[in-house]
């Protein structure tokens, strides 16, 4: 099994790359998540009511997780990290933005930081970039 090409916050997000071969294991992993929602009604009210508040456009990186249909051992092999270091960062209150990032895309979204002052409309902050 090969480890995936994620990089250390020191170095830019966007050269990380995950293989083929890494994205369909966590497309299986959604597929399997999806068919046993099926077939367990509790289960499946649950993942309706995370993708609700996600919807709502308020989540925890958990939440975000979970909708995704990933295990924390999931996201941890993308990330190169053991699965008790994705749980104590979804607990994190405070983290490096391009640690948040890294988490991010490792579950298959895009970050964006944006700015919003009283007196002007909203800036898209650029992290980590020049």
């Amino acid at each position: 099994m090969s480890t995936p090409t994620i990089p250390t916050d020191n170095v830019k997000v966007a050269d990380a790359i995950i293989s083929d071969e890494e994205w369909a294991r966590a497309e299986g992993a959604t597929k399997h998540f999806k068919a046993l929602l099926e077939t367990r009604p509790r289960a499946k009210a649950r993942y309706d009511a995370v993708l609700a508040e996600i919807n709502s456009r308020q989540a925890t990186l958990r939440r975000l997780r979970e909708a995704r249909a990933l295990t924390q051992s999931t996201v941890a092999e993308l990330l190169d990290m053991d699965q008790s270091e994705v749980s104590r960062l979804e607990r994190r209150s405070d983290m490096l933005l391009s640690t948040l990032k890294r988490f991010v895309q490792a579950t298959g979204g895009e970050m964006h930081v944006v700015v919003q002052y009283p007196d002007g409309g909203p800036v898209e902050l650029l992290v980590g970039d020049d």
